[in-house]
């Protein structure tokens, strides 16, 4: 940390470092790269930055936001629905953590998680023209602001989501400690273009003609008029996503982006204050992000070669390593070598096999019941040799056995049949699209995405559902009525979970387009090596530069494996740092992807979001106090138990913090490249 303090004011527009700049000096241009849109002042009564008004209270038992007109709403109503995150009090919500909770010391706050404050909305580009364009960005600047040190939270949001998806869940930790928080959507956020109407959003999340938005758009797709006629004539009703189709495989610039945003909020903040009172010298800066805003953060660290980040919070990171030997991860008797694996590969995988292994599954497995077509999933795969068993509960086991070959974890099987009906294929589609910079006239694989009627047949959206998107659409398919579609069903386009593969005839989710999917992860043609080609401008390196980085997973994520990201990243950068690393990794028991309490997953789960807070506060003990850092390991914890949909609350000693010296059998250790996950 002492080296980073002796960096000066950062010059803004170029990212370079300049001496320090005296408290009165003139505000600095704006950066050419920046476009601010908006700027709104919040009272923290009537609206605030945390919770739109509604409070924790409202959070966990008031109704859900609606619209004065489903068909038009306004900015402030699609705000509101977007920041809304119905909470669960027995899963600790609100009474363990949450805006109204100071995590360290449980006691409950009285403004019950308001926070008054002001609020500006912006786009910045890849000032090179090679990278992302219309990267989304949402400051929030507390209206008390920290009187003991300037601080920056800078947050890549989770997915391909709004800007206001992590607000509630933590990234309100910042402006609980007075500092400004600047959240971006990385160039994958919800910016829906619907073809039929040529609708596009605003930033604001207000929808307009594509020609009518033009740079205010979030995304519109690059099809001249004639190309957009010509594929709306083929293929009627489609819908084009920024994440998917923006032809920038933005994945590339994630790390770069959210250093942007840095930049911005210096150049923001100082503008707004008249004159240059946050420099590198005097501001902490600390990066957080969950799932591929996980990912985004460790990118950012890699790519910080200017000192511009003090520390990193990476929560379960979506984040993919680059090839390594050297690399082992030893867990339950099992050593793998060269351990990670691409979020393609490992989705393309699971992709095939898990419909197909729902029957071996244990039969209160959540989502279990909902996979309808296992059997004819199985018997697809058997007549293409990708089974070798005869019948129905053989090749079931027998698809299990080769997703556990594949690498993943024993204990994760209970979610396998829930991670399947979260989309992998919708999901995958999009990644490959992205990663191949194909556009939406494509249609990779016969795939694309449309609104469906009850038969599964494309429809033209309903105008309701495109007016509320920016609220409920997770920057792709599924959502509302919107789903993934397969082109190449015999039958006429259809919904790819209803649909029939042309090979098979069957209704086999069509099997078709997830082996495609998955030539493009591990293929040979054309477009596999196009995609592949995209794949490989990301790789992570697990070189953070020495800085504190606290990385904190779940042992029972099924949708971003441990096993295949947080793991082989903890050994890769044991390869690149050595004894010069700062790298903390938290593995914590009973914890999930998604943070669900529902049935199902109220006995079983505990929230993973507790200990993004607690890595957090480590963190900032560490930059302002010199507090050690807890050491890697796992954190034991005790699911709630009890019978499913009526388990007891959660209570605070089963979700104990991460221990400053853990015991011997819950110790991470880590040398050389290779990582030793306890039991």
């Amino acid at each position: 940390m002492a080296a980073v303090r002796l960096l000066g004011a950062l010059l803004l527009a170029g990212g370079a470092v300049a001496p320090p700049v005296p408290a009165a000096a003139e505000v600095a241009p704006r950066p050419a790269w920046l476009r601010v849109e908006s700027h709104r002042t919040l009272d923290g009564l009537s609206d605030d930055l945390v919770t739109a008004g509604r409070g924790v209270g409202g959070l966990l038992s008031g109704p859900a936001p609606g619209y004065a007109d489903p068909r038009a709403p306004t900015a402030e109503e699609l705000r509101r629905a977007s920041m809304f995150r119905r909470g669960d009090a027995g899963f600790g919500f609100g009474r363990l953590f949450g805006p109204n909770v100071e995590t360290a010391t449980g006691r409950l706050l009285e403004d019950d998680g308001r926070i008054a404050g002001e609020e500006y909305l912006a786009f910045t580009d890849d000032p090179a023209g090679r990278g992302s364009r219309h990267v989304a960005v949402l400051l929030q600047v507390p209206r008390d602001r920290s009187g003991e040190r300037n601080c920056i939270l800078a947050v890549p949001v989770n997915g391909s989501s709004a800007l206001f998806r992590d607000i509630v869940d933590f990234g309100f930790w910042g402006l609980r400690r007075g500092c400004a928080v600047v959240y971006t959507d990385k160039g994958a956020g919800n910016g829906v273009h619907d073809l039929g109407t040529d609708t596009v959003h605003r930033i604001d999340g207000t929808r307009a003609p594509a020609a009518e938005a033009g740079e205010h758009a979030h995304f519109a797709a690059d099809l001249a008029p004639e190309a957009r006629r010509r594929l709306l004539a083929e293929a009627p009703h489609r819908i084009a996503f920024k994440h998917a189709h923006s032809r920038r495989n933005a994945e590339a610039g994630w790390g770069e982006d959210v250093l942007r945003t840095i930049r911005y909020a210096f150049w923001q903040l100082n503008e707004r204050a008249g004159s240059e009172r946050f420099t590198r010298a005097n501001t902490l800066v600390i990066v957080a992000g969950n799932s591929n805003g996980g990912g985004a953060a460790l990118y950012a660290g890699e790519a910080d070669d200017a000192g511009l980040v003090d520390a990193v919070l990476a929560g379960e990171p979506q984040v993919q390593v680059r090839p390594e030997a050297r690399a082992v991860v030893a867990y339950r008797g099992r050593e793998r070598r060269d351990p990670g694996r691409t979020l393609l590969d490992y989705f393309t995988f699971g992709n095939l096999y898990l419909p197909c292994a729902a029957p071996a599954l244990p039969e209160d497995a959540p989502g279990r019941a909902g996979i309808a077509r296992a059997a004819e999933r199985c018997a697809s795969l058997r007549e293409k040799g990708l089974l070798a068993a005869d019948d129905l509960p053989a090749q079931a086991r027998e698809a299990l056995e080769r997703v556990h070959a594949y690498g993943y974890d024993r204990e994760v099987e209970i979610l396998h049949a829930h991670n399947y009906s979260v989309v992998p294929d919708a999901t995958a589609a999009k990644y490959v699209s992205a990663h191949g910079r194909f556009g939406v006239e494509d249609r990779v694989c016969g795939l694309s995405f449309a609104a469906v009627d009850a038969e599964g047949r494309p429809v033209a959206a309903p105008p309701e559902v495109l007016a509320q998107s920016f609220a409920t659409a997770p920057g792709g398919a599924p959502f509302g009525p919107v789903d993934i579609v397969n082109d190449r069903d015999p039958t006429g386009p259809r919904r790819n979970a209803l649909s029939v593969s042309p090979s098979t005839g069957r209704q086999d989710y069509n099997l078709d387009g997830a082996l495609c999917l998955r030539e493009m992860a591990v293929g040979g043609s054309p477009e596999a090596r196009r995609v592949q080609a995209g794949i490989a401008e990301f790789l992570a390196n697990g070189n953070l530069r020495g800085r504190p980085v606290i990385i904190v997973h779940g042992r029972l994520d099924d949708r971003v494996p441990a096993a295949f990201s947080s793991r082989p990243y903890l050994a890769l950068n044991s390869l690149a740092e050595g004894d010069r690393g700062n790298l903390r990794y938290w593995e914590v028991e009973n914890a999930e992807h998604f943070g669900l309490s529902g049935p199902g997953f109220d006995t079983r789960f505990v929230p993973l979001n507790l200990y993004l807070l607690r890595g957090l506060d480590a963190l900032w003990a560490h930059l302002t106090a010199g507090a050690p850092i807890p050491p890697s390991q796992v954190v034991r914890t005790t699911p709630r138990g009890g019978r499913a949909g009526s388990a007891p609350p959660l209570v605070a000693a089963a979700v104990p913090p991460p221990a400053a010296e853990p015991a011997a059998g819950d110790r991470i250790e880590v040398r050389a490249g290779r990582a030793a996950i306890p039991d």
